[in-house]
């Protein structure tokens, strides 16, 4: 809760007993970094792709987005997603419009470089997705959950949104730091080499079977 509300700050006292100088056991939880800092409190044990997390915060049509990714060295990607700082494990539109924003942002700018020689086709969001570990946070006041369980968001306008919104800071973000974009590129890159071999080697082993 502090993470997904930054600059909030949460006491939690426990007084079903006292210390030794009488005073009670205490936590106290403040977060000025948000998102940002979550990301790399989920990342802790990974190691670090790029310096910092990747950040993006919007209130268009009076919905608050906000979002931190970060790249790691490994290769399962960790999608964490919140409304109205409600978990939705299942994700939903919210989710769902960051992944269609951040694969076509990546192909986007791969069209316009000379990375572009080196693919037979675009990269496709798994190849984009591995080793990041992300969060998305979005405040809505007519949240509409699907399933039985109620941790999926399924409002069909916030995915619109979502994607408006991060398309805009991903495009800025990758015309401006083409070092960190660079290194984001060469891991997508090899991810979709090794997709493309596993694949490969399927249709030999099914040849060979058959």
């Amino acid at each position: 809760l502090a993470f997904l509300n930054k600059g909030i700050k949460l006491t939690l006292t426990d007084e079903r007993s006292q210390l030794e100088d009488g005073s009670f056991r205490t936590e106290v939880y403040f977060s000025e970094g948000g998102l940002r800092e979550f990301v790399t409190y989920i990342d802790g044990t990974r190691e670090k792709l790029i310096p910092e997390p990747i950040y993006a915060e919007s209130d268009k049509f009076g919905v608050p987005v906000e979002i931190a990714f970060q790249y790691n060295t490994g290769y399962a990607e960790n999608l964490h997603s919140y409304v109205n700082n409600i978990n939705t494990i299942e994700g939903g539109t919210h989710l769902a419009g960051f992944k269609t924003a951040l694969t076509k942002c990546v192909n986007k700018y791969i069209e316009s470089s000379p990375l572009n020689k080196e693919l037979s086709e675009s990269l496709i969001g798994e190849d984009i997705r591995e080793g990041l570990t992300s969060v998305i946070s979005v405040k809505i006041s007519n949240p509409q959950f699907e399933g039985q369980t109620k941790t999926k968001l399924g409002n069909s306008e916030i995915r619109s949104l979502v994607d408006n919104i991060i398309s805009e800071k991903l495009t800025c973000f990758l015309d401006e730091n083409p070092a960190v974009v660079k290194v984001i590129l060469d891991k997508c890159l090899t991810a979709s080499i090794a997709r493309e071999a596993a694949r490969k080697a399927r249709e030999i082993t099914r040849r060979k079977s058959s």
